[in-house]
C-alpha cells in the first residue's frame, strides 16, 4: 500500500515552509471520512497519535477542551456539544484524531464523521 500524505490546511501563519513540506511531504499522513487536518502548535506540525474515541480523551483535558471551542465556533449548544463528544468511538464515527505538541506536549484533537 502506498504511503498518504496530508495536504496543507490550516496552516499557521508562524510555521515555515520546511515544517509544512515535512508533513505535506515525508510524513505519512492518516484517512478520514472528511478533508483530513494535521494539527499544528508551537509554530511546528504536531505529532499524530492517532484516532480517539471519548475514554481515550478523557485522559487529555487540552484536547477535550479544544474539541468544545471548535463546536462552541460552530454555534453548537454545550449539551450539543457533550453529547457528542461522549459519542466520540476511536473505531467508529464519529471519532476525533489525537495529536501532541513537539515542543510544549499540549495536547490537540480534531474530529470527524462520515
Amino acid at each position: 500500500m502506498a504511503a498518504m500524505f496530508s495536504d496543507a490546511v490550516d496552516v499557521p501563519d508562524n510555521v515555515p515552509l520546511s515544517g509544512v513540506e515535512e508533513i505535506t511531504r515525508r510524513t505519512p499522513g492518516f484517512a478520514g471520512w472528511q478533508q483530513e487536518a494535521w494539527l499544528y502548535h508551537c509554530g511546528d506540525g504536531a505529532a499524530f497519535l492517532g484516532p480517539a474515541g471519548y475514554r481515550e480523551l478523557v485522559a487529555y483535558p487540552e484536547a477535550l477542551a479544544m474539541l468544545r471551542e471548535d463546536h462552541r465556533r460552530y454555534g453548537w449548544s454545550p449539551a450539543d456539544t457533550e453529547e457528542f463528544l461522549r459519542g466520540l468511538d476511536r473505531t467508529g464515527e464519529p471519532t476525533a484524531y489525537l495529536f501532541r505538541c513537539l515542543h510544549c506536549s499540549t495536547s490537540l484533537a480534531s474530529w470527524d464523521i462520515g
